[in-house]
């Protein structure tokens, strides 16, 4: 890595990791842990580089993990969510909030995790739970990362 200096103080700023910074667009909660961030003494953090927040987004947005258990949203006016097991219609109200955890490995930056807490709803026919939809929550990503960054004091650019 090359020098360069806080876009705050002008000191010296050095590679480091947060543990945790979490941001909520509602129903979704955004989580980020040990994320790799460059500081200064003084702790004023930014992103390792300028474009960290773009290709993170871009891999939750692009990412089928298969440990997202998620239904299919159907209709345009009268919103139905349909099992992504046997297509049955899922439970009109969430069962529980669940956590998912994806480990995130970007391009020449040390590997972190990404915790999305989100409603799932249970399957009426084989009772199984599962979120609303991958769309569903691909709405919400967006905001909730800027959030989490927002709330790590960590300015955008």
């Amino acid at each position: 890595m090359t020098s360069r200096s806080c876009n705050r103080c002008d000191a010296e700023v050095a590679p480091t990791t947060l543990d945790s910074a979490a941001g909520s667009d509602d129903p979704l909660t955004v989580t980020v842990r040990n994320m790799p961030v460059v500081a200064c003494s003084e702790g004023h953090r930014q992103f390792v580089r300028a474009t960290f927040p773009a290709e993170l987004l871009d891999h939750l947005m692009q990412q089928d993990e298969p440990e997202l258990p998620a239904g299919e949203e159907k209709g345009l006016i009268r919103k139905r969510f349909l099992c992504e097991g046997c297509g049955a219609e899922l439970a009109p109200k969430p069962d529980h909030r669940h956590t998912f955890s994806i480990d995130v490995s970007l391009d020449k930056i040390d590997p972190f995790a990404v915790e999305l807490t989100m409603p799932v709803y249970r399957c009426t026919a084989c009772d199984k739970e599962q979120l609303h939809s991958l769309k569903e929550l691909r709405k919400h990503t967006p905001q909730a990362l800027a959030e989490a960054f927002k709330a790590a004091d960590i300015p955008p650019g």
